[in-house]
């Protein structure tokens, strides 16, 4: 029977190479890749490529520090198995305040390698892809960057620096290093491109990037504790409330249409009728009687008052129905018009009406008394009442413009409010940026 392939070599029986600067053992992942060795303990770098053996470069003593994933830890990543076998630590600095972070280099001896980062000031992730090519760079005030199906925004430039390494790695790396770094996102994704400059020359990287969940990495190597939730909104972080908004303004069409049809249903399945008109002039009261149609029946009214001539004076008119057959169940409105006119700073200005309405729904059906009690005033404290003709209209089975608005408010509102907490959400992702809104 077969024995399965491992993904990675057995660990080693014999014993490790030793470190010349400390004495400490030298773990070997990368073989014949690596053209930089940084001693995981003192912090000597070393070159393996030289002979058979290794060679001090230069002792550099230091204190190792803890990183939130360990040096050779393997763990489990987009369906593949990778071993941390190199750690940067890096840095910005940014009006006076430093951002840090942790880079780890993963390597399977089948896929090669990729960037794990954890940026420790919002504590954020992301797994980097080195590209097999060079993503076209839109030089503009606002530059932007393309590779393939992927359009990306610039984000930010900075310079990084290195401040910690430890591991091994297949390119020359040491503390201090400094290179341009140019940020582009597009969410979830993200593209990078360093820049370092040196006596052989310029070199470019072009890394692409993916937002990866801490919970997920934790996960991925096993780690005992709870992932730290992020501080702030990062620069790969997807957008939660923009996912799925095509289908949400979808669904939004859907039932624009129901509410289209259910509204022309309900409009045209009311009767309207006045049944009601009565006329006065202030402050005589109005009393007689109306049908509200079929004992038994529930109805929907409107009450509408309407006075004239309104200059610069006020109406209003207690509408009282009480039902004749002695139930005490009676129905009362307050309605008020008014209307306002002069001319200030040398323009003329005009407010208020002369037509006032109010709905009352589920009003029992049967013969009800109107009693109706008006009363006038001016805009002049102690001058006589106007005397206005004043009309009231009583109308039964009407549409209630409720039961239309407010189901509209809601097929519409909820897309409006993703969107604008979308809106809000991408506000703060670029208030980190270099094209942060002026205060």
């Amino acid at each position: 029977m077969n024995q399965p392939v491992p993904v990675f070599r057995d660990e080693a029986k014999t014993a490790a190479l030793q470190c010349p600067g400390c004495g400490a053992p030298i773990q070997r992942t990368g073989f014949g890749a690596i053209v930089k060795v940084v001693c995981s303990h003192c912090g000597s770098e070393l070159s393996p490529t030289e002979s058979d053996t290794l060679r001090l470069l230069l002792h550099v003593q230091r204190q190792q520090r803890p990183s939130v994933l360990p040096l050779h830890i393997r763990g489990t990543l987009a369906g593949a198995q990778w071993e941390v076998i190199g750690i940067v630590w890096r840095e910005v600095t940014a009006d006076g305040k430093v951002y840090p972070w942790q880079e780890f280099l993963l390597y399977n001896p089948y896929l090669g390698y990729r960037y794990l980062l954890h940026f420790l000031y919002d504590r954020h992730w992301a797994l980097g892809t080195p590209l097999d090519g060079a993503p076209i760079i839109h030089v503009a005030q606002r530059p932007s960057a393309r590779w393939r199906q992927h359009h990306f925004r610039h984000f930010q430039r900075a310079l990084a620096r290195t401040i910690y390494v430890e591991g091994e790695f297949p390119w020359q790396v040491r503390v201090g290093d400094v290179v341009t770094a140019d940020d582009y996102v597009a969410p979830p994704l993200g593209l990078s491109v360093e820049q370092s400059v040196d006596e052989s020359g310029t070199d470019l990287q072009f890394t692409m990037m993916q937002h990866l969940d801490g919970a997920e990495v934790y996960r991925a190597f096993a780690l005992a504790a709870t992932a730290p939730r992020p501080t702030m909104i990062g620069p790969l972080q997807p957008n939660r409330w923009t996912a799925g908004a095509a289908l949400t303004w979808v669904s939004c069409a859907v039932l624009l249409l129901v509410w289209l049809v259910a509204t022309i249903g309900y409009s045209a399945s009311r009767d309207d009728r006045e049944v009601y008109r009565g006329t006065a002039t202030t402050p005589d009261p109005i009393s007689d009687e109306l049908d509200l149609g079929e004992v038994g029946s529930v109805q929907t009214i409107a009450v509408e008052l309407t006075a004239t001539p309104l200059s610069n004076a006020w109406a209003y008119a207690d509408v009282l129905l009480v039902p004749l057959s002695g139930s005490e169940e009676a129905v009362g409105v307050g309605l008020e018009v008014d209307e306002w006119h002069g001319v200030s700073d040398g323009e003329s200005w005009h407010e208020g009406t002369s037509h006032a309405s109010v709905a009352v729904g589920a009003v029992p059906g049967g013969r009800y008394a109107i009693q109706v009690a008006p009363q006038s005033g001016t805009s002049t404290p102690g001058a006589p009442a106007q005397t206005l003709e004043y009309t009231v209209v009583v109308r039964r089975d009407v549409v209630l413009d409720r039961y239309i608005m407010l189901p509209l408010a809601v097929i519409l509102g909820v897309p409006l409010l993703l969107t604008l907490a979308g809106l809000a959400f991408e506000g703060a992702r670029w208030r980190n940026s270099d094209y942060a809104p002026q205060a």
